[in-house]
Protein backbone atom coordinates (compact mmCIF):
# COMPACT_ATOMS: atom_id res chain seq x y z
CA UNK A 1 0.00 0.00 0.00
CA UNK A 2 2.87 2.35 0.80
CA UNK A 3 4.30 1.75 -2.66
CA UNK A 4 0.96 2.56 -4.24
CA UNK A 5 0.73 5.82 -2.28
CA UNK A 6 4.23 6.85 -3.33
CA UNK A 7 3.57 6.13 -7.00
CA UNK A 8 0.26 7.99 -6.80
CA UNK A 9 1.96 10.99 -5.20
CA UNK A 10 4.67 11.05 -7.87
CA UNK A 11 2.22 10.71 -10.76
CA UNK A 12 0.08 13.52 -9.36
CA UNK A 13 3.18 15.72 -9.11
CA UNK A 14 4.27 14.99 -12.68
CA UNK A 15 0.76 15.60 -14.03
CA UNK A 16 0.80 19.09 -12.47
CA UNK A 17 3.52 19.99 -14.98
CA UNK A 18 0.96 19.70 -17.80
CA UNK A 19 -0.48 23.19 -17.35
CA UNK A 20 -0.25 24.20 -13.68
CA UNK A 21 3.38 24.26 -12.52
CA UNK A 22 6.58 24.57 -14.49
CA UNK A 23 5.62 23.14 -17.87
CA UNK A 24 9.12 21.67 -18.13
CA UNK A 25 7.73 18.71 -20.15
CA UNK A 26 8.10 16.35 -17.18
CA UNK A 27 4.46 15.43 -17.77
CA UNK A 28 5.07 14.17 -21.31
CA UNK A 29 4.10 10.48 -21.64
CA UNK A 30 7.62 9.54 -22.77
CA UNK A 31 9.14 11.02 -19.61
CA UNK A 32 6.47 9.63 -17.28
CA UNK A 33 6.66 6.17 -18.87
CA UNK A 34 10.44 6.13 -18.62
CA UNK A 35 10.46 7.28 -14.98
CA UNK A 36 7.81 4.80 -13.87
CA UNK A 37 9.40 2.01 -15.90
CA UNK A 38 12.71 2.68 -14.17
CA UNK A 39 11.11 2.79 -10.71
CA UNK A 40 9.15 -0.43 -11.29
CA UNK A 41 12.20 -2.30 -12.58
CA UNK A 42 11.38 -2.45 -16.29
CA UNK A 43 12.69 0.70 -17.92
CA UNK A 44 12.27 -0.54 -21.50
CA UNK A 45 8.63 -1.48 -20.94
CA UNK A 46 7.91 1.91 -19.41
CA UNK A 47 9.75 3.65 -22.23
CA UNK A 48 7.78 1.71 -24.83
CA UNK A 49 4.43 2.52 -23.22
CA UNK A 50 5.46 6.14 -22.84
CA UNK A 51 6.65 6.37 -26.44
CA UNK A 52 3.51 4.79 -27.88
CA UNK A 53 1.32 7.08 -25.76
CA UNK A 54 3.43 10.07 -26.79
CA UNK A 55 2.99 9.29 -30.47
CA UNK A 56 -0.76 8.90 -30.02
CA UNK A 57 -1.08 12.21 -28.13
CA UNK A 58 1.34 14.32 -30.20
CA UNK A 59 -1.49 16.25 -31.82
CA UNK A 60 -3.24 17.04 -28.51
CA UNK A 61 -2.21 20.42 -27.09
CA UNK A 62 -3.70 21.79 -23.81
CA UNK A 63 -4.18 25.38 -24.95
CA UNK A 64 -6.76 27.71 -23.42
CA UNK A 65 -9.96 25.87 -22.52
CA UNK A 66 -9.00 22.69 -24.38
CA UNK A 67 -8.72 19.73 -22.00
CA UNK A 68 -7.16 16.79 -23.89
CA UNK A 69 -6.73 13.33 -22.35
CA UNK A 70 -3.91 13.34 -19.81
CA UNK A 71 -0.81 11.80 -21.35
CA UNK A 72 0.87 11.64 -17.93
CA UNK A 73 -2.06 9.72 -16.43
CA UNK A 74 -2.25 7.41 -19.46
CA UNK A 75 1.45 6.49 -19.43
CA UNK A 76 1.75 6.27 -15.66
CA UNK A 77 -1.38 4.20 -15.14
CA UNK A 78 -0.40 1.91 -18.01
CA UNK A 79 2.97 1.11 -16.40
CA UNK A 80 1.41 0.72 -12.95
CA UNK A 81 -1.26 -1.64 -14.32
CA UNK A 82 1.51 -3.92 -15.57
CA UNK A 83 3.48 -3.61 -12.33
CA UNK A 84 0.70 -4.10 -9.77
CA UNK A 85 -1.69 -6.41 -11.66
CA UNK A 86 0.50 -8.15 -14.26
CA UNK A 87 -1.76 -6.89 -17.03
CA UNK A 88 -0.26 -7.57 -20.51
CA UNK A 89 1.46 -4.48 -21.87
CA UNK A 90 -0.77 -4.28 -24.96
CA UNK A 91 -3.84 -4.32 -22.70
CA UNK A 92 -2.30 -1.95 -20.15
CA UNK A 93 -1.70 0.60 -22.91
CA UNK A 94 -5.42 0.90 -23.64
CA UNK A 95 -6.22 0.83 -19.92
CA UNK A 96 -3.97 3.86 -19.53
CA UNK A 97 -5.63 5.63 -22.47
CA UNK A 98 -9.07 5.07 -20.92
CA UNK A 99 -7.88 6.44 -17.57
CA UNK A 100 -6.40 9.49 -19.33
CA UNK A 101 -9.69 10.18 -21.09
CA UNK A 102 -11.75 9.69 -17.91
CA UNK A 103 -9.51 12.09 -16.01
CA UNK A 104 -10.00 14.76 -18.70
CA UNK A 105 -13.72 14.77 -17.85
CA UNK A 106 -12.92 15.21 -14.16
CA UNK A 107 -10.52 18.01 -15.08
CA UNK A 108 -13.29 19.81 -16.96
CA UNK A 109 -15.55 19.70 -13.88
CA UNK A 110 -12.74 21.02 -11.67
CA UNK A 111 -12.21 23.95 -14.05
CA UNK A 112 -15.94 24.71 -14.13
CA UNK A 113 -15.95 24.74 -10.33
CA UNK A 114 -13.04 27.19 -10.32
CA UNK A 115 -14.91 29.51 -12.66
CA UNK A 116 -17.99 29.30 -10.42
CA UNK A 117 -16.05 30.40 -7.31
CA UNK A 118 -14.10 33.20 -9.01
CA UNK A 119 -16.56 35.86 -7.90
CA UNK A 120 -16.43 34.83 -4.24
CA UNK A 121 -12.64 34.54 -4.41
CA UNK A 122 -12.41 38.06 -5.82
CA UNK A 123 -14.59 39.34 -2.96
CA UNK A 124 -12.36 37.64 -0.39
CA UNK A 125 -9.29 39.32 -1.92
CA UNK A 126 -10.98 42.75 -1.91
CA UNK A 127 -12.11 42.28 1.71
CA UNK A 128 -8.57 41.30 2.68
CA UNK A 129 -9.57 37.87 4.00
CA UNK A 130 -7.35 36.06 1.51
CA UNK A 131 -4.50 37.04 -0.76
CA UNK A 132 -4.25 36.08 -4.43
CA UNK A 133 -1.25 33.87 -3.56
CA UNK A 134 -3.29 31.93 -0.97
CA UNK A 135 -6.07 31.31 -3.49
CA UNK A 136 -3.57 30.10 -6.10
CA UNK A 137 -1.93 27.75 -3.59
CA UNK A 138 -5.33 26.37 -2.54
CA UNK A 139 -6.23 25.79 -6.18
CA UNK A 140 -2.95 23.95 -6.84
CA UNK A 141 -3.42 21.79 -3.74
CA UNK A 142 -6.95 20.89 -4.87
CA UNK A 143 -5.64 19.93 -8.30
CA UNK A 144 -2.87 17.80 -6.81
CA UNK A 145 -5.22 16.01 -4.42
CA UNK A 146 -7.71 15.40 -7.24
CA UNK A 147 -5.09 13.64 -9.35
CA UNK A 148 -3.75 11.73 -6.34
CA UNK A 149 -7.23 10.54 -5.35
CA UNK A 150 -8.07 9.59 -8.93
CA UNK A 151 -4.93 7.45 -9.26
CA UNK A 152 -5.55 5.67 -5.94
CA UNK A 153 -9.23 5.01 -6.62
CA UNK A 154 -8.63 3.75 -10.15
CA UNK A 155 -5.77 1.47 -9.15
CA UNK A 156 -7.45 0.02 -6.06
CA UNK A 157 -10.97 -0.28 -7.50
CA UNK A 158 -10.61 -0.66 -11.26
CA UNK A 159 -7.15 -2.26 -11.39
CA UNK A 160 -8.07 -5.72 -10.04
CA UNK A 161 -11.24 -5.75 -12.15
CA UNK A 162 -9.29 -4.98 -15.32
CA UNK A 163 -6.75 -7.70 -14.48
CA UNK A 164 -9.62 -10.17 -14.05
CA UNK A 165 -11.19 -9.10 -17.34
CA UNK A 166 -7.85 -9.43 -19.11
CA UNK A 167 -7.45 -13.02 -17.93
CA UNK A 168 -10.95 -13.93 -19.10
CA UNK A 169 -10.70 -12.49 -22.59
CA UNK A 170 -10.65 -14.98 -25.51
CA UNK A 171 -7.39 -15.42 -27.40
CA UNK A 172 -8.81 -13.68 -30.47
CA UNK A 173 -9.51 -10.56 -28.40
CA UNK A 174 -5.93 -10.59 -27.08
CA UNK A 175 -4.67 -10.80 -30.65
CA UNK A 176 -6.85 -7.82 -31.57
CA UNK A 177 -5.43 -5.82 -28.65
CA UNK A 178 -1.87 -6.73 -29.68
CA UNK A 179 -2.50 -5.65 -33.25
CA UNK A 180 -4.15 -2.39 -32.14
CA UNK A 181 -1.27 -1.71 -29.73
CA UNK A 182 1.35 -1.89 -32.46
CA UNK A 183 -0.58 0.22 -34.97
CA UNK A 184 -1.54 2.92 -32.42
CA UNK A 185 1.72 4.90 -32.72
CA UNK A 186 1.47 4.83 -36.52
CA UNK A 187 -2.01 6.30 -36.25
CA UNK A 188 -0.58 9.09 -34.10
CA UNK A 189 2.19 9.77 -36.61
CA UNK A 190 -0.31 9.81 -39.47
CA UNK A 191 -2.49 12.36 -37.66
CA UNK A 192 0.56 14.51 -36.96
CA UNK A 193 1.67 14.31 -40.59
CA UNK A 194 -1.77 15.45 -41.74
CA UNK A 195 -1.65 18.38 -39.29
CA UNK A 196 1.75 19.55 -40.52
CA UNK A 197 0.94 19.03 -44.18
CA UNK A 198 -2.31 21.00 -44.09
CA UNK A 199 -1.70 24.37 -45.70
CA UNK A 200 -3.40 27.46 -44.22
CA UNK A 201 -6.18 28.96 -46.32
CA UNK A 202 -5.28 32.08 -48.24
CA UNK A 203 -7.73 34.88 -48.94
Amino acid sequence: MTELLLFGALLALLEMDTTYIGQFLFSRPLVVGGVFGFLTGDFLLGLQLGLFTELLYLDFIPIGGVVPPSGAISAGMGVLSVYFFAVPVYFAFFVGIVFGVVFSFIERHIRRWRVAVLQSAEKEIIDGRLSAAQIIVKSLILQYLSVFAFVLVMLTAAGPLLAFISLGLPEKVHIAFKFSYFIAPWMGLAALFISFSTKPKTD
